[in-house]
């Protein structure tokens, strides 16, 4: 299943005293790109913990934030019950009325200057990377969720550019027939009242013009790669983002020769609708990893 480049995980893990906190973040991007934030005591972990990211994601900007508190929640308590206490103190000094309210004590939570994390060492990496494997799993279950819509998305484009490919395969065997009495209409327009057309000189010319606007090997193109693109949409194996970026290239590549060959038709108002539904799939595909 495609993945989108866009998700969030969170991942937790404690031992060796204390708790680690992982979480990740990505957006789209067209290369690997993370910024780590680490305690500046665990940065000898970054190259360690870069490799592990880029084992869940192939592509995008991925923003990992680590954080580290010791595990103590009764002294943390007791610590708190301390300082409502000695606020209590200077507001009845002071002659100020009120309790402490539940707000005010997550204030004074978040006020606590937080401590350095330990020296690392092994069995704190091992911490480390389970906490970041959590928070893999859980962004790569939100990508995949957002993968599969956007692949249910682009496959309804898909069936929009197969439409027209099939409405310009339907008209294209008309296409000599009707350069034919074009132009036969065109010479008798042109010629004296007693001359007459040359009908060995016509047919050559529609023969000239049915080589020059022959779109079969075009039309054959695109449809191998429509079969590509469900092909890569159906991949659950690798990362397509890439691939079908590529690919919209090739398809625009086909398309506008077939405009091109077959100026002056009803195909290039097709050609135009193509390119413009095209231009939608491949904005959506950006958002793939």
């Amino acid at each position: 299943m495609p993945f989108s480049m866009t998700g969030f995980g969170r991942g937790e893990a404690s031992g060796e005293g204390v708790a680690v906190t992982v979480e990740l973040a990505t957006v789209n991007r067209k290369q690997f790109d993370a910024t780590l934030w680490l305690p500046r005591e665990w940065l000898a972990f970054e190259p360690r913990l870069q490799n592990l990211l880029r084992t869940g994601i192939a592509r995008g900007a991925v923003k990992a934030a680590v954080s580290v508190r010791p595990i103590a929640d009764a002294d943390a308590a007791e610590a708190l019950e301390a300082r409502v206490a000695r606020l209590r103190a200077v507001a009845r000094r002071l002659g100020l009325q009120g309790e402490p309210t539940l707000s005010d004590l997550v204030a004074l939570c978040a006020a606590e200057p937080e401590a350095g994390a330990p020296a690392p060492t092994e069995p704190l990496w091992a911490i480390l990377e389970a906490a970041t494997r959590e928070a893999l799993a859980r962004l790569r279950a939100m990508r995949a969720a957002e993968g599969g819509r956007i692949a249910a998305d682009l496959r309804e484009r898909l069936d929009g550019l197969r439409g027209l490919h099939a409405r310009i395969a339907a008209i294209a065997p008309t296409l000599p027939t009707l350069w034919r009495e074009r132009l036969r209409a065109r010479v008798n327009e042109l010629l004296a009242p007693d001359s007459a057309l040359d009908a060995t000189t016509l047919e050559r010319e529609v023969a000239l013009f049915a080589d020059r606007a022959d779109i079969s090997e075009e039309l054959t193109r695109l449809a191998a790669h429509f079969a590509h693109a469900e092909t890569l949409l159906s991949d659950a194996t690798a990362p397509c983002g890439r691939a079908l970026d590529f690919l919209c290239q090739e398809l625009f590549r086909e398309i506008n020769t077939t405009g091109s060959k077959c100026a002056g038709s009803e195909i290039p108002r097709l050609v135009i609708a193509f390119k413009t539904l095209l231009e939608t799939f491949r904005e959506q595909v950006q958002n793939l990893e």
